[in-house]
């Protein structure tokens, strides 16, 4: 498996994490990566490269070439790249499709613009590579979007959702005969991740819109200052918190009465599901791929339109207006919602996209 990163947090690094802890009772499994972090089991030999993290422009090349290196002389079965980053693969997770970010970024900045470029002439060469056998999607909407960008595809793909540990995540205790116990203050809105692409501009918006009165926690990455002054320039200031990666999000979670989502970009969106395991109803943008979990007006609602601010208002008044029996129906649905979307699951899925990847090679 050649990934950039092993580590608890993220999405794409957490599913290379996942599969490790899982891959090596079914096969034996070398990593290739630039860190590895978290509970790896000791079967798993983890081979490092030298290449910082960031930034993108200088990291991706300098992985490629590490990661290349690594492989270089030495026999694998299967060489799982996740992410569209090395070209020569036998299979690719694609996590994220930058082809179809890069069309759904308003105006970048020169610097975003170059590590796009870049980006996008890799991935085209890697979904385009001869040794290319298998492409596994994290949601039928990026299958659609590499095939789109990248196509069409002369190999098999697989959509595998990723999935949720429904231990770690989950709600808080019940209380009496109705939801989560009662919090003193306001309704608690959640939104995690890097502000800009999550859509937190219109998260803000929409909190100034509502009928309800609510707070809005942000938890992630982004300019705090430009975000901070939005909500103050539209009345709810005092109602915004903006906060920095939490060391256990599982904890907030807990704290939420609904998770809003208005994301611009999202092949999947691991929060997504992590909130519905929390027993926190979601209200996210269609164009996130975990938006095939959210069945409208029972564990939350999906908004077609991901700068309707208006339109995530009314679902999240909707949400947070219903009784609390309702909305107890809500969170349990919520939970139901991911309840199969287990990673053993994941993990068994891909090791078959292995077996079906060997049997063709050996025709």
């Amino acid at each position: 498996m050649v990934i950039h990163r092993l580590r608890p947090g993220g999405g794409q690094d957490r599913y290379g994490l996942e599969l490790a802890r899982r891959l090596p009772g079914r096969c034996t499994l070398e990593v290739v990566t630039i860190s590895a972090e978290g509970d790896i089991p000791r079967s798993v030999r983890v081979r490092t490269v030298a290449a910082p993290s960031r930034p993108a422009v200088i990291s991706v090349p300098l992985f490629r070439i590490g990661a290349r290196r690594a492989l270089a002389g030495r026999h694998f079965d299967v060489v799982h790249a996740v992410g569209g980053a090395l070209p020569g693969a036998t299979v690719i997770t694609a996590q994220f499709c930058n082809a179809a970010w890069r069309e759904a970024s308003a105006a970048p900045g020169l610097y975003q613009r170059v590590a796009l470029a870049q980006a996008v002439a890799i991935e085209r060469r890697a979904y385009r590579h001869p040794a290319l056998r298998a492409v596994i999607a994290v949601s039928r909407r990026t299958a659609d979007e590499v095939e789109g960008h990248y196509g069409p595809l002369a190999v098999p793909v697989t959509v595998i959702p990723n999935a949720v540990d429904a231990v770690h995540f989950r709600p808080a205790a019940p209380h009496a005969a109705h939801g989560a116990p009662p919090r003193p203050g306001l309704p608690r809105l959640l939104l995690v991740g890097a502000f800009e692409r999550k859509g937190l501009d219109v998260a803000i918006r929409a909190l100034a819109m509502m009928k309800v009165p609510a707070e809005l926690l942000a938890v992630g990455s982004g300019r705090r200052t430009a975000f901070a002054s939005l909500a103050e320039s539209l009345g709810v200031g005092d109602r915004v918190r903006l906060e920095p990666p939490s060391g256990d999000i599982a904890e907030v979670y807990r704290t939420a009465d609904a998770f809003v989502f208005p994301t611009r970009y999202e092949p999947f969106g691991m929060v997504i599901a992590e909130a519905l395991a929390s027993g926190v109803p979601v209200v996210t943008s269609a164009v996130a791929g975990a938006a095939e979990l959210v069945r409208d007006g029972e564990s939350g609602f999906v908004v077609p339109d991901s700068e309707d601010a208006a339109g995530f208002a009314r679902a999240l008044d909707r949400v947070l207006g219903s009784d609390p029996a309702a909305r107890a129906r809500m969170a349990a649905a919520a939970r139901e919602a991911v309840r199969t979307v287990t990673w053993d699951d994941v993990a068994e899925r891909t090791f078959a996209v292995y077996q079906a990847t060997l049997a063709g090679l050996a025709r």
